[in-house]
């Protein structure tokens, strides 16, 4: 287990594991804290679980993402297609059993409203929101962890029930009320005002948590992480 927040109310930190937390969704208007958050969750997957494989999907080609684009499995813009295609074919082949590899593999998916927007035909729309729901639904058994990050969580973009299927649910900054029904839909909380890197976190629909993300004070090392997260099961060639 590692830990990743720090609870408001008790001052004490949150942890998790991906075995038992495996699916995170990350909620927040711009400028909240929602990428610097998604790169200290990497890197502690990296520094925790150090075979584990990691596919970053950056639709809109982040800045902060960028250090990683050479990478092959960082994948932008409509490229993303492939990179989701790609999990979730070693996905069904790990429910086949014709994989029976036990190593983490995680989707990180930057602002999937975009991606998922980009698709003018329903049923192309579809076909990627059924891939995602999938995992989602039978992901855990089978060590596939998906981490999505996007400002709305609307049902009509994480379909066929998959919003209800994070075991971790972050809510960044001061969002709408509407937003915070789709993040914590059974919760009476009385929401205080956040700034930035700071929010409500709900853990297997837990009551929600005022909580504050880490401060990064050693960026280089967060980065390393991801990169061997990145690089782990590739083959290099050494004659190119």
């Amino acid at each position: 287990m590692f830990s990743i927040l720090t609870d408001l109310e008790i001052n004490k930190r949150i942890k998790v594991a991906l075995d038992k937390v495996p699916h995170y969704l990350i909620v927040g208007n711009t400028g909240t804290g929602k990428t610097t958050f998604s790169l200290t969750l990497l890197g502690k997957i990296g520094k925790y679980y150090p075979n584990a494989e990691l596919y970053l999907l950056d639709f809109k080609g982040d800045d902060a993402f960028l250090p990683f684009s050479a990478s092959a499995r960082y994948y932008t813009y409509t490229d993303c297609e492939d990179g989701l295609a790609e999990v979730h074919e070693r996905f069904s082949k790990r429910l086949s059993k014709e994989d029976e590899s036990e190593n983490h593999i995680i989707i990180f998916f930057d602002e999937l409203s975009s991606f998922l927007n980009y698709f003018d035909n329903k049923k192309d729309k579809e076909l990627q929101q059924r891939k995602i729901a999938e995992m989602l639904m039978m992901g855990r058994s089978k060590n596939v962890n998906v981490i999505v990050s996007l400002q709305r969580p609307d049902a009509e973009l994480l379909k066929f029930g998959s919003r209800n299927q994070f075991t971790f649910k972050l809510a960044l900054g001061n969002n709408s009320s509407e937003t915070r029904k789709m993040v914590f839909p059974s919760s009476d909380v009385e929401f205080k005002p956040c700034t930035q890197g700071f929010g409500y976190v709900s853990l297997h629909d837990n009551s929600p948590k005022q909580i504050a993300t880490p401060v990064i004070k050693k960026y280089h090392l967060i980065k390393e992480e991801i990169q061997k997260l990145l690089s782990n099961g590739t083959q290099t060639d050494f004659y190119e």
